[in-house]
């Protein structure tokens, strides 16, 4: 885990410079720019509303908290809304134009705001017109002044001041303030924050001052509005509901109808028994009728002389009349009242009956007809059934008399009755509608009881207080993240070019593009810090360069040298510096030792080396026990297959400044093929001090620090630190290669 995060720490103190300086250099950015930050001044408030005490239409016990959060939600937005805080701007203008002092800061507004919002208005084109509305010693008169100068125009400063940006009167501005509640709480909470301490707190007592007001006036107008449209339309509808009762009362009048159901049932009863009566009178008269015209049928002249006899026919008619008066007495007896007694009318009848009888007896001639039936007995039955026809006779007139009566009740009741139900609908709508308004009314009423209650109870349990301190800036938060931002921009940076870079530039990334294990490094020329130890440090790459190269020199072939092929793509790497110093470094350990130069000694041109079965086809072998070969760069030349297989190593040389091309990719693919199974391993030239320490161990100087560096870097962390690296001599200085002597290559 450690050895992955290393290469990062070891990016870190790559870019280090880059991290100190970049870091440092935004960070006095960020101090510059925010050098005029202002100091913020908090005040906060609370107010109480009550929409949880209870409610009257409910009974006042229970409570219902999605009306209280509806209800809070309402006040928030009256407080938030732009009326209302167009009226604070207003007034808390007029308040700090008047008390504001040009000098000194005071409890209303600081003397700088003061100052510039006076000559700002001094400035302004109507600057002297404002100035004469405001009114030093009337706080209210100057707001109503104000107000009253204020209309929706571009050019008017009084309302440009409240829709522009100014910075404490500003709908924007006024906007920023927090108005909010907690769930299930009665609670309003006003917290606001400026750089001026006096019109901070004065927005926020301005603030609950205009919301109480607002508030109420919006509730009691409200409903001062609904109960008088109430009240207006009981007085309307109670009239009309008047007006048609008095309506249907003259029409019952006027028709003369009491109960017009019960009347018109007693019709119908009395409609039904007149046709039943029709039927058996009718039946009563055809039958007397029949009788009595077989009865004449079957009487003689001295009978007939009697029937038309003056008197006879003048009893006969008054007994007539006194049977129809006693069948329509009998059959309407309510209808008959007044108009004489039955009983009386029937002793009459009963008279008139004797007084026919007797005048038969008297005109009857002969006892017995011819036929041998009594005269007498035949008359009297005449006589009966004379009187019952015309008793039928009677009863049917009186009966379709009463019938064609009852036809004209039909007529009369039938426009009645649908004119008495029309009113009565009407007048049951409109009192339906005026119980409705009535229960509105109440109900109205009731409510505005319920909004007195919750009225009263809105009240400012935390009123703002002055502020005394100011709050943090935050100027040191912004710094600091200032400085981290910025370290880890420029860490992201660098970290992505190391993602992205193509630089051999070490171990590491060396094996990952060139997929060779690498087997040392040698440094380049260092800067004017260390250029002192140039000499020494290129002495212990040297040394533990041969070291590593002497490991792979074990296999000797009889009478022939340990051969060792040096390999690269690069044109200007410069391969015979290090063969040079290797050399030099080898046989001043007594070593015999060659180089072969495509430069001096073969051309790599020619076929003969192009065409080489072996080394020997262009070397001449002497008493050497080294041989290293410089073959040149692949990129432009062809290195044969067999002088690659026959040697001990071939190292391919590149040099860490050296971007890894697609090209370099191809030609070292190749180089695989020709080399087969003949060793190959890549050494890094011009390499950093931080990579050449990674193989020849800690590089001069040997400070107490450096040590402390390379010993975390190595990850020894218990290491003592008295200890130090194997090391050549700090003291020692060598003016030439050949002074070298001595050194163990192990």
């Amino acid at each position: 885990m450690i050895k992955k995060i290393f290469p990062y720490l070891r990016l870190i103190y790559r870019i280090r410079w880059w991290l100190i300086i970049g870091s440092f250099f935004i960070t006095l950015c960020a101090i510059y720019f925010t050098r005029d930050m202002k100091s913020t001044y908090n005040v906060d408030s609370s107010l109480y509303t009550g929409a949880s005490g209870g409610d009257l239409m409910k009974g006042g016990n229970n409570v219902n908290w999605s009306y209280v959060d509806n209800t809070i939600n309402k006040l928030v937005s009256i407080m938030k809304s732009e009326s209302t805080l167009q009226r604070v701007a207003i007034h808390l203008y007029a308040r700090c134009m008047i008390h504001g002092d040009p000098k000194n800061d005071n409890q209303y507004i600081k003397a700088s705001n003061y100052n510039w919002m006076y000559h700002h208005l001094k400035a302004s084109p109507h600057g002297n017109e404002i100035l004469a509305l405001i009114d030093k010693t009337n706080e209210e008169k100057t707001v109503k002044n104000l107000t009253k100068y204020m209309l929706p125009d571009k050019d008017n400063y009084i309302y440009g001041l409240f829709h522009y940006d100014h910075p404490y009167f500003s709908y924007t501005a006024l906007q920023k303030m927090d108005i909010n509640s907690e769930e299930g709480s009665d609670i309003i909470d006003v917290k606001y924050a400026s750089d001026d301490p006096g019109i901070t707190y004065n927005t926020v007592s301005i603030l609950m001052e205009e919301f109480v007001n607002e508030y109420r006036s919006i509730r009691y107008g409200d409903t001062d509005k609904v109960i008088d449209f109430f009240k207006s339309e009981l007085a309307r509808i109670g009239s009309d509901l008047r007006d048609k009762e008095d309506d249907l009362t003259a029409y019952s009048i006027d028709k003369r109808v009491i109960n017009y159901g019960e009347e018109t049932k007693q019709v119908a009863i009395q409609n039904e028994e007149m046709e039943m009566r029709e039927q058996e009178i009718m039946f009563s008269y055809n039958s007397s009728k029949a009788m009595l015209q077989e009865v004449e049928k079957n009487m003689d002249e001295n009978a007939r002389q009697l029937i038309n006899n003056f008197q006879y026919v003048n009893k006969l008619k008054e007994a007539s009349n006194l049977v129809g008066k006693i069948s329509q007495m009998e059959t309407f007896p309510e209808g008959n009242k007044g108009k004489g007694s039955l009983q009386s009318y029937k002793d009459q009848l009963q008279s008139a009956k004797q007084d026919l009888s007797d005048i038969t007896d008297r005109y009857i001639i002969q006892s017995h007809s011819k036929e041998g039936i009594s005269k007498a007995s035949f008359v009297n039955e005449w006589l009966q059934l004379t009187l019952q026809y015309e008793k039928a006779k009677s009863d049917l007139r009186v009966v379709q008399q009463n019938i064609r009566d009852m036809d004209n009740k039909y007529v009369f009741f039938a426009p009645v009755g649908v004119t008495i139900n029309r009113k009565e609908r009407a007048i049951n709508f409109t009192e339906r509608n005026y119980l409705s308004i009535l229960s509105s009314y109440n109900d109205a009423l009731m409510r505005k009881k319920d909004l007195e209650m919750t009225s009263a109870t809105i009240k400012v349990i935390n009123p703002p207080s002055f502020p005394l301190t100011s709050q943090p800036t935050g100027r040191k938060n912004i710094v600091i993240l200032s400085f981290l931002t910025s370290f880890a921009l420029i860490f992201i940076f660098f970290f992505l070019q190391e993602l992205l870079d193509r630089t051999l530039r070490d171990p590491d990334r060396t094996k990952r593009l060139t997929r060779l294990n690498v087997l040392g490094a040698y440094p380049e020329k260092s800067s004017a810090k260390y250029r002192s130890y140039n000499k020494t440090c290129e002495d212990m790459a040297i040394r533990q360069f041969s070291s590593v190269l002497l490991r792979f020199c074990t296999n000797r072939k009889d009478n022939e040298p340990f051969i060792i092929n040096f390999i690269t793509t690069e044109i200007d790497n410069d391969i015979d510096g290090l063969t040079d110093k290797l050399l030099v470094y080898w046989r001043n350990l007594g070593l015999r030792s060659r180089k072969l130069s495509y430069n001096e000694d073969y051309d790599a041109q020619s076929s003969k080396y192009l065409l080489a079965k072996g080394i020997s086809d262009f070397y001449n072998k002497g008493d050497e026990d080294i041989l290293i070969v410089e073959c040149p760069n692949i990129t432009e030349n062809n290195i044969p297959s067999p002088l690659l297989q026959e040697v001990n190593i071939n190292l391919f040389i590149a040099n860490a400044n050296h971007g890894w091309t697609t090209t370099d990719d191809i030609k070292l693919k190749n180089l695989r093929k020709l080399v087969g199974d003949a060793p190959l391993f890549a050494y890094l030239n011009q390499a950093s001090r931080d990579v050449v320490q990674e193989f020849a161990g800690m590089l001069p100087p040997y400070t107490l620090f450096r040590r402390q560096i390379y010993r975390f870097s190595q990850l020894a962390f218990t290491e003592k630190i008295s200890s130090k690296p194997r090391r050549l001599d700090e003291n020692s200085e060598f003016d030439n290669y050949d002074d070298i002597e001595g050194i163990d290559e192990t």
